[in-house]
């Protein structure tokens, strides 16, 4: 008996023990699991988005990488490198100013705080000179950023010191909608023939379905065209409409699209991403009458799917 409760204690001690080296095994593990330690830019060219009333600034991030657990701020000196442009393309000097997370002048320096593996400068773009220059939609400007120097890390990976930042605008009706209210479609006679083809008006209530969704997209700062009119879709099926500083509406027609009329008393409401469209056209001997109810649905800004913002 007495042996038996001694080969139980052997056992029970000898698990003990190997536990014991293998924590101590993990922990040396992970405590030199990286040689060295680097910085970089994750990707060699990058699209961003400025996004009216949300603050019109972008963060250019740095990574740290070979440290499990950043004890101490890493300085990461960077400069403006306009090789990696296409010629004619950088974002004017006046049009941005480069900021650290506090606002102040980032002064070519990027932090990394200690406790965190990334660090950011952001560009700030001034809104003014910036939406008021047409090239500013889509993409044509750019920024080139080359890392040049750290301090508390061991290098900066030579196939990762350089990116290419390009720059584009939104305002906040960007986005999709689903399509909910109704539109009243009358037949209208068609004079190369000899029979009146006219009809009654006929009420159509859109289904509201979370796919039956409406896409706006930028034409200019107050300014969107959309992919549809009443239940029609299609390249002339579009329509612009322009927000007033009051968050009213007027809506016009669309290059190349089918003559619109602004029946009024349009609007958005910022609170709940609402937009209210009265209008109305003519299109294959029908008229439409159009009363409609967009709901927000989303909206995708630099390959990231927003719901709620």
């Amino acid at each position: 008996m007495k042996n038996n409760k001694l080969r139980s204690i052997s056992k029970l001690l000898a698990l003990v023990v190997i536990a014991l080296s293998i924590t101590s095994c993990y922990e040396d593990f992970v405590e030199n699991e990286f040689d060295f330690t680097s910085v970089y830019l994750p990707k060699e060219t990058i699209d961003r988005t400025f996004i009216m009333g949300e603050g019109m600034q972008i963060g250019v991030g740095v990574v740290l990488g070979g440290r499990l657990d950043n004890t101490e701020d890493v300085e990461v000196t960077f400069s403006l490198d306009e090789s990696l442009l296409d010629p004619g393309s950088a974002l004017p000097e006046s049009y941005y100013e480069l900021v650290d997370s506090e606002g102040n002048p980032a002064n070519n320096k990027i932090i990394i705080p200690a406790g965190k593996t990334q660090g950011f400068v952001y560009v700030k773009a001034d809104s003014i000179k910036f939406l008021n220059d047409p090239v500013s939609l889509g993409n044509n400007y750019a920024l080139g950023f080359t890392l040049d120097n750290v301090v508390k890390a061991d290098s900066i990976l030579a196939n990762l010191k350089s990116t290419k930042i390009t720059f584009t605008y939104i305002n906040q009706l960007y986005g999709n909608y689903i399509q909910k209210g109704q539109f009243i479609k009358t037949a209208l006679d068609d004079p190369s023939t000899t029979e009146d083809e006219s009809g009654a008006p006929e009420t159509i209530v859109y289904p509201g379905a979370v796919s039956d969704v409406l896409e706006f997209t930028m034409v200019s700062p107050n300014s969107l065209v959309n992919d549809g009119i009443a239940d029609l879709k299609g390249s002339d099926k579009k329509l612009n409409i322009i927000l007033a500083d009051d968050n009213s509406i007027s809506i016009e027609t669309a290059t190349g699209g089918v003559t619109i009329v602004d029946d009024g008393s349009s609007s958005y409401n910022p609170e709940t991403r609402e937009i209210k469209l009265n209008y109305s056209f003519e299109f294959n001997f029908f008229k439409y009458e159009v009363t409609e109810v967009l709901e927000f649905r989303n909206r995708e800004v630099d390959g990231v799917n927003q719901y709620t913002f």
